[in-house]
C-alpha cells in the first residue's frame, strides 16, 4: 500500500507542476493587465483635465476697452476696480458669458465681449468705439480741469483736460470723481467739473467776438473756484496769510477772485462786505446762494468762503487749522449773505 501510495504521488507529480505554472502565467496576466489599466486610467484622468483646463483657460487676454472687474459674474455685483483698454489678463475660467480672470493678483470677471486674445485688436477696438465697457459717462465742463493721480489737490497732475471732453465715471471719493478718458488715461477731478450732458456747439463763431457778461461771470466763478480747489490743504494762519501754503478765510477769497479775474475784492471780510455791497444779497437758506457765489457770516466772528453747490463751502477754517471744504444742511442759518463777486469784478474791470 505504501508503494502503491508512493507510486501514485510520483506519477502525480507533473500534472502537479503544469497545473502551477499555468496558474502563475493566469496571475501573471492577470497582473499585466491590471496596470495597463491603470496606466490607461490614470491616461484619461490627464487627458480629461487637460481638457477641463483647456476649455476654461486659454492662457492671456487683453481687454479692448475701459471696463470694470467685477466681483461676481454678473452686472449687478460689485465692481472691484476698473482697467483701461489694452490691458493683459489672466484667464482663469468661464461662467456664461462672463471670463473669469486674474488682474495683478485679484481674481474677478469681465463680461466676455470686452476681452481678446490678440493685443493689437484690443487698442483697435478701443480706438474705434471711444468708449468704456460698464461704466456711466460725463463730460468736463470747464476749461483747464486737472486730472489729478490721487483724490486730493497735492498729488501730482496726470494731465490738463479741455472743456466737454468725454470720460467715463468709474468712482466717486468725497468731492472727487475717478474717470478713464478716450486713451485709456485714468485719474481723478473734482466732481464740480462733471456735467450730466454734453452742451451743444456754438452755432457760429460770432459768438465768440464778445463774451456776454453772464458768460464771463460764469467763467470768473468757474476759475475761483477752480483756484480755491487748489488752495485745499494750505494751513489756516492769519500772520502768514501771504505766504505760500497758508491763508485765513479773507486771503482765500480775494486771491481766487484775484487769480479769476485780476481785481482786488479787498483784503478783509470787512473791506470786502463794503467794497462789493451793491452785490451782497439776504441768504435764508444756503441753496440761495449760486455756485462760485461767496458766502459771509458778518455777525460775531466774521467768516468767508467759496459756494461750491449742494450746500458745500470751501473756506479756510480756523477751528480745522486748514483749506478745507465743509457741507451744511438746508437748516443751517450759520451763512447770513450771499456775494456775486464775479458780477463786482467783471463790472470793476
Amino acid at each position: 500500500m505504501n508503494h502503491v501510495t508512493a507510486h501514485t504521488r510520483q506519477a502525480a507529480g507533473p500534472a502537479q507542476t503544469s497545473r502551477r505554472r499555468h496558474a502563475l502565467k493566469i496571475r501573471a496576466a492577470r497582473r499585466n493587465m491590471g496596470r495597463i489599466v491603470s496606466v490607461c486610467l490614470a491616461a484619461c484622468c490627464l487627458f480629461s483635465v487637460h481638457l477641463l483646463s483647456s476649455a476654461g483657460s486659454a492662457g492671456q487676454l487683453y481687454t479692448t476697452d475701459g471696463v470694470n472687474v467685477r466681483s461676481q459674474p454678473s452686472s449687478e455685483s460689485s465692481v472691484y476696480f476698473a482697467i483701461p483698454a489694452g490691458t493683459a489678463v489672466a484667464r482663469t475660467g468661464q461662467s456664461g458669458n462672463w471670463i473669469a480672470v486674474n488682474v495683478d493678483g485679484v481674481d474677478g470677471y469681465i463680461y466676455k465681449d470686452y476681452l481678446s486674445e490678440n493685443p493689437d485688436a484690443a487698442y483697435e477696438a478701443s480706438a474705434d468705439t471711444g468708449e468704456t465697457a460698464d461704466a456711466d459717462h460725463s463730460f468736463i465742463n470747464s476749461t483747464e480741469v486737472n486730472l489729478r493721480a490721487e483724490a486730493n489737490s497735492h498729488c501730482s497732475v496726470l494731465a490738463v483736460l479741455d472743456v466737454n471732453e468725454t470720460v467715463a465715471v468709474l468712482s466717486t471719493e468725497g468731492n472727487w470723481t475717478r474717470i478713464l478718458r478716450q486713451n485709456g488715461q485714468e485719474g481723478y477731478v473734482y466732481s464740480i467739473y462733471l456735467g450730466d450732458n454734453k452742451p451743444a456747439a456754438e452755432e457760429s463763431e460770432e459768438a465768440d467776438v464778445q463774451i456776454s457778461r453772464e458768460d464771463c461771470i460764469d467763467k470768473f466763478r468757474s476759475l475761483a473756484i477752480s483756484y480755491a480747489e487748489g488752495r485745499i490743504g494750505d494751513t489756516y494762519s492769519q500772520e502768514l496769510r501771504d505766504t505760500d501754503g497758508y491763508a485765513d478765510c479773507s486771503s482765500l477769497v480775494r486771491d481766487s477772485f484775484l487769480s479769476a479775474s485780476g481785481i482786488l475784492i479787498g483784503n478783509t471780510t470787512t473791506d470786502q462786505a463794503d467794497t462789493m455791497s451793491g452785490y451782497f444779497y439776504d441768504v435764508n437758506k444756503i441753496t440761495d446762494a449760486a455756485p462760485g457765489d461767496l458766502l459771509y457770516h458778518l455777525s460775531g466772528d466774521h467768516h468767508a468762503g467759496i459756494y461750491l453747490g449742494s450746500g458745500q463751502v470751501l473756506h479756510a477754517s480756523q477751528n480745522a487749522g486748514t483749506v478745507k471744504i465743509s457741507s451744511y444742511s438746508d437748516e443751517s442759518s450759520y451763512w447770513e449773505y450771499g456775494c456775486n463777486a464775479a458780477a463786482y469784478c467783471f463790472d470793476a474791470q
